[in-house]
């Protein structure tokens, strides 16, 4: 819906928060020379300014802040996968710049956490959706630049991602989503959320925003990255009611310590609709957005990243909690586990053959003859190279699978 006359609550805001631009005294080659590293990481510079014009308004919590820099910077630039293969990442030209501009690091940060819990494409598609209802519906007398779109914001939403992945939001993503679970974020509280967090972090005592998500068994439910986003992000005092069996808030979660629940989140029907309002502190309503009822406002999907790098242990893990509850022996179980799954593997490995022409195809499997001139040999050390890394243990032993793969 067009809320011409409430945006401009909105775009007041914009006079505490002025563009982000370029100091004067920027030699003109050092910008061409940011605009080129930036060309080469995959990045924009104009949809990262816009970005950070709308991200930037918002304050990262000092807590969050210090551990973020503390582990970007410190991350390396080349990571090795297999041997041979290396995965350039790490800081970059945008991070750089991030660690020098508090407007260009909060928008990092704050991307750093979606493009972690929601569907990259989606979301930028997302946000250049909300930018755009923005602008069209601002008050004609206002000067609102022109918005990025879905190919510039997509750019620097990848390159947002890799160079902070060393970051493991699952760290806190686990924990809140014990008890919040994942959820599609609705565009029209994407929208909403970009000028009204500000709102709120600037009047924090004056300004109060209330989600409300429709939630059910068939679709996905929850709140713990809105969680994360307002309160371990921004530092917002976040009030989640969770929905009940009996279709109404049962249960109460809160996170912060604030006088008042700067953020509440309720859960409803899966049949209700998706909205966002801030409030004043009479609880009148300033602003309002609300989804179309058919859906048509679109969903940014929620997804659940977990490194490659020791994603193998989760499985032998479980299995481990399953069958072996209390023992406390489980690193040795779990080592013995890797070198059977490793010793398992070779042996399939030694067992293939190779089907590579006409003839093989219509050769007599059944003679022993025709197989032994099809056997498919395997260097066995890139298997190795493999389990230390679906793994992540680089102790593994070529002696040991061994051991096992001969009895």
């Amino acid at each position: 819906m067009a809320f011409t006359s409430e945006f401009a609550l909105a775009l007041e805001l914009a006079s505490f928060f002025p563009p982000i631009k370029w100091a004067v005294t920027t030699a003109g080659d050092a910008i061409m020379s940011y605009a080129r590293e930036l060309r080469q990481s995959g990045s924009d510079i104009v949809a990262e300014e816009d970005l950070a014009n709308v991200f930037g308004r918002c304050k990262i919590s000092s807590r969050l802040a210090s551990s973020f820099k503390t582990v970007v910077a410190q991350s390396t630039s080349n990571v090795s996968l297999l041997e041979g293969i290396m995965l350039q990442g790490g800081p970059g030209p945008i991070v750089a710049r991030a660690f020098k501009d508090s407007a260009y690091f909060s928008m990092v940060v704050q991307l750093s956490l979606l493009t972690w819990a929601f569907d990259r494409r989606q979301l930028a598609a997302g946000i250049a959706d909300a930018l755009h209802n923005r602008l069209r519906d601002a008050p004609s007398q206002t000067m609102v630049p022109s918005t990025p779109d879905i190919l510039g914001i997509l750019g620097v939403l990848r390159v947002c991602a890799s160079q902070t992945a060393a970051f493991d939001w699952n760290m806190i993503l686990d924990a809140v989503s014990v008890t919040q679970g994942y959820e599609d974020l609705p565009v029209k509280v994407l929208q909403g959320l970009l000028d009204m967090l500000p709102m709120v972090q600037t009047l924090p005592g004056d300004r109060m925003i209330h989600i409300e998500i429709p939630v059910g068994k068939d679709i996905s439910s929850g709140t713990s990255a809105l969680v994360i986003w307002a309160h371990h992000a921004l530092g917002l005092t976040v009030l989640v009611r969770l929905h009940g069996e009996r279709g109404r808030s049962e249960k109460y979660e809160r996170f912060g310590s604030a006088a008042v629940d700067q953020l509440s989140v309720e859960e409803v029907e899966a049949d209700g609709v998706a909205s966002i309002t801030l409030l004043d502190t009479q609880q009148d309503s300033l602003l309002n957005l609300t989804s179309e009822p058919d859906g048509e406002d679109g969903l940014i999907s929620s997804v659940r990243k977990i490194p490659a790098r020791g994603y193998g242990n989760g499985p032998l893990k479980s299995h481990i909690t399953r069958f072996f509850p209390g023992n406390t022996q489980t690193h040795a179980i779990l080592q013995d586990l890797q070198n059977v799954t490793s010793a398992f593997a070779i042996i399939v490995a030694r067992g293939l053959d190779k089907v590579s022409t006409v003839a093989d195809i219509n050769a007599n499997l059944d003679d022993p003859r025709a197989r032994k001139g099809m056997k498919y040999y395997v260097n066995e050390d890139p298997l190795l190279q493999t389990s230390k890394f679906l793994f992540d243990n680089a102790h593994l032993s070529h002696q040991d699978i061994d051991t096992l793969v001969a009895l």
